[in-house]
C-alpha cells in the first residue's frame, strides 16, 4: 500500500502518544518529599507529579539566566523569598 509507513516512520502524533517506561531509585527521605509534593498539587500520581515538576523546571531554566535573582511575593505584594536562580540551574554560564 503506498500510505503504509514504515514501523520507524512516526508522526508528530505518534511521539506525543508513545512512552518509554523509566525507573528511578529514590531513597527513603526524597520518596517522602516527592510523595509531599503530590499531595501539594493534587497529583493523581507520583509520576504526575515529577512529570509537573519537569514542565515547572524546564520553564525555569528555559526563561531564567543563572546571574537572575528571582524574588517571590505573596498575594499582598508581601516579600516572602529572594535567591539566585542559579540555585536551580546545574551549570554555571559565565556572567
Amino acid at each position: 500500500m503506498p500510505n503504509e509507513k514504515l514501523p520507524d516512520e512516526q508522526t508528530p502524533v505518534d511521539k506525543r502518544r508513545s512512552k518509554e517506561r523509566i525507573q528511578f531509585d529514590f531513597s527513603i527521605d526524597a520518596l517522602e518529599r516527592l510523595d509531599h509534593i503530590k499531595e501539594l498539587t493534587g497529583a493523581s500520581t507520583r509520576a504526575e507529579a515529577i512529570r509537573q515538576a519537569l514542565r515547572l523546571y524546564e520553564w525555569f531554566v528555559t526563561e531564567t539566566d543563572p546571574s537572575d535573582t528571582i524574588t517571590i511575593k505573596d498575594k499582598d505584594n508581601v516579600l516572602l523569598s529572594t535567591f539566585k536562580a542559579k540555585l536551580l540551574h546545574n551549570s554555571m554560564k559565565s556572567e
